[in-house]
């Protein structure tokens, strides 16, 4: 656990959740990940805004963001017109692509702090996708301004790794889609008219397609629901 506790309280740092308008993908492909990652460090370098962890799901975002001398909202506002412009462009779209206000929790003293952090770096992990340390897209540097609260990045990463009931600022409780949108989805990825179908399929092909519907926002439990599949099966795909 951490080794420092502090008097000062931290409320300058925010735990910021950005999401696609009508939960929609703000991503879609690897190009579409660098260049959001890219623009927030851009305007990092010309803001001055501090950054302790950050990750990139399909249609949303985490960030634990200390704004310094920027109003939240203001800030926000540069990175996400910026991105907006460049996916509009590539798909050929006009219009809002982030939901109108993002959601967000101060952040009052240092454990609720690595707490707040250790949720964004699982947060893969907890959507089903993959082992939190093979997510490509989550920021949390071992020597970031959070290593100051233990002993050595082995401890840091020994907290990290901790499997825990961390409840936070959650994207969405619930799923993406309703049933009969997310049963559109699953005959689209497996062209199975019937989800149960999928049940008989070659190993390797079926896991192919859960990880698809995961990367589109269905949850685990909707997935097993409505193709018949054990929970496990679906997490470890």
């Amino acid at each position: 656990m951490p080794r420092k506790s502090r008097n000062t309280a931290l409320t300058e740092w925010m735990h910021i959740i950005i999401r696609g308008i009508n939960r929609e993908n703000l991503f879609y492909d690897k190009e579409d990940y660098e260049r959001f990652i890219s623009t927030m460090k851009r305007y990092r370098r010309e803001t001055n805004y501090e950054l302790a962890a950050g990750c990139c799901m399909s249609n949303h975002v985490h960030l634990l963001i200390n704004p310094r001398n920027n109003t939240p909202g203001k800030l926000l506002q540069k990175i996400l017109v910026s991105y907006s412009a460049y996916y509009n462009k590539k798909y050929d779209r006009v219009g809002h692509v982030f939901q109108d206000r993002f959601r967000s929790e101060s952040i009052n003293d240092y454990r609720t702090l690595v707490i707040v952090a250790r949720y964004i770096y699982r947060n893969p992990e907890k959507a089903g996708i993959c082992k939190a340390k093979e997510y490509p897209y989550t920021y949390l540097p071992l020597d970031g301004p959070l290593s100051e609260f233990f002993a050595s990045q082995q401890q840091f990463t020994d907290f990290l790794e901790t499997d825990n009931a961390d409840r936070c600022l959650e994207y969405d409780s619930k799923s993406s889609y309703k049933d009969d949108e997310a049963i559109k989805i699953i005959i689209n990825v497996s062209g199975e008219n019937n989800p149960q179908n999928i049940q008989g399929y070659e190993i390797k092909a079926r896991d192919r397609i859960l990880h698809k519907l995961k990367l589109e926002g269905l949850t685990v439990r909707q997935i097993s629901r409505l193709t018949g599949l054990n929970r496990n099966i679906i997490q470890r795909a």
